[in-house]
């Protein structure tokens, strides 16, 4: 049985930072929660950089691993984009960063920013025909009918993010009706938070699951130049698309129970199946030909407006090409676009399911491969494993 504090320290000392950690070993624990593995198949994988359970979700072998991205070789690369991550980490300054040429009409509409004691900031979209007081929210959703509101930074699998509705006179916290001694909770324990405009997904994509808005993953990377003064340019390792379902509440990730499908990225087209995390899963069935719920299929089907959103992204890692690996997460509308935030280190499991072994592509190899990927030693992960026994 594994000990979570003491597999902490152990990697903690092998180099990853506290918070990093944390989270390589939360996965960690899941890992071995959602898989079953032999001693035997704990210890190849983990000499290899892999958590155990990649030997059933990759079908790793002695013959396919080094395609794949190890788990502990991603960690221990933390952090890339160097110190311009600021840049999208933060979501109010990735605002100002996008509100300019080809970008500008990418972001919702800013209205308030609520710092870590409650303070509250109007920002530039704030519809000037509401009064600033304590009553700006509930009168901003009256007024809007449906807003967002979520953490400036750190919205990893979803939580914290809260969706207002007002509906028949009735709110709504994530699609569950609330009374007015809950919104009033609500809105007590704001802090570092932004309230924005609501994204509405495009009607087709509501089709497949109209509870929750589809969000778009697209991995970027900028290729390392052969040449100091020559043009950067930027590819795609990873792209899939993320629908709600009956269990995950009023969001679409993976964490909480949403699907995710793989796309073509140069074209739009859906892969021929969507996949799920194994703890949702009650027949076993983690791979799926349609939606659960909906029923509806995703083979020989496009994304709607996609040429569109292909041009849009390519415009944005043009505007902040000084980082170099971007991970977006997008809402198609009926006509465009809307990022709901730009990740700087994204999760890249169960993507390369969806999408590929990310070292199978030669920019995904080519990228890491200037990161130096290869410099840590993979062994540390197991001997990590063994101290916390």
């Amino acid at each position: 049985m594994i000990d979570y504090e003491n597999f902490l320290e152990a990697v903690r000392k092998l180099g990853m930072d506290y918070n990093w950690g944390r989270m390589f070993a939360k996965k960690f624990v899941d890992d071995f929660a959602a898989f079953e593995t032999t001693d035997e198949q704990k210890k190849w994988a983990m000499e290899r950089g892999f958590y155990p359970g990649r030997i059933e979700l990759y079908g790793l072998n002695d013959d396919n691993y080094k395609n794949y991205l190890p788990d502990w070789n991603y960690f221990m690369v933390h952090p890339l984009n160097h110190h311009f991550r600021k840049w999208v980490d933060d979501k109010l300054t990735l605002k100002y960063v996008l509100d300019s040429g080809d970008c500008i009409d990418t972001m919702p509409d800013y209205y308030l920013y609520i710092e870590n004691d409650g303070t509250y900031t109007y920002l530039m979209d704030a519809p000037k025909n509401i009064v600033k007081d304590e009553n700006f929210i509930k009168n901003l959703l009256e007024q809007k009918g449906i807003i967002m509101m979520k953490p400036n930074s750190g919205t990893s699998g979803g939580r914290g993010i809260i969706k207002l509705e007002l509906l028949n006179g009735m709110i709504y916290e994530n699609n569950k009706p609330i009374d007015e001694l809950r919104f009033k909770d609500i809105l007590s324990h704001l802090g570092n938070y932004i309230v924005t405009e609501y994204a509405r997904q495009h009607s087709e994509l509501a089709a497949i699951w109209g509870k929750s808005e589809c969000t778009l993953r697209i991995i970027m990377v900028k290729t390392p130049k052969d040449e100091p003064y020559s043009f950067s340019e930027w590819s795609c390792i990873v792209s899939y698309a993320r629908f709600g379902t009956s269990v995950s509440g009023g969001t679409s990730n993976l964490s909480s129970g949403g699907i995710g499908v793989g796309f073509d990225f140069d074209t739009g087209m859906y892969n021929e199946f969507g996949i799920r995390y194994k703890k949702f899963c009650e027949d076993g069935v983690w791979k799926l030909c349609e939606h659960p719920d909906t029923k509806m299929v995703w083979k020989n089907a496009r994304l709607p407006n996609w040429m569109l959103v292909k041009k849009k992204i390519g415009s944005i890692c043009n505007q902040i090409s000084s980082l170099d690996y971007l991970g977006f997460d997008i809402i198609i509308t009926e006509d465009g676009m809307t990022i709901c935030e730009i990740n700087t280190h994204p999760a890249c499991d169960y993507e390369q399911v969806m999408c590929g072994p990310i070292f199978s592509k030669e920019n995904g190899k080519k990228f890491f491969g200037a990161k130096g990927i290869d410099q840590f030693d993979t062994t540390d992960l197991y001997k990590a494993y063994l101290t916390s026994l």
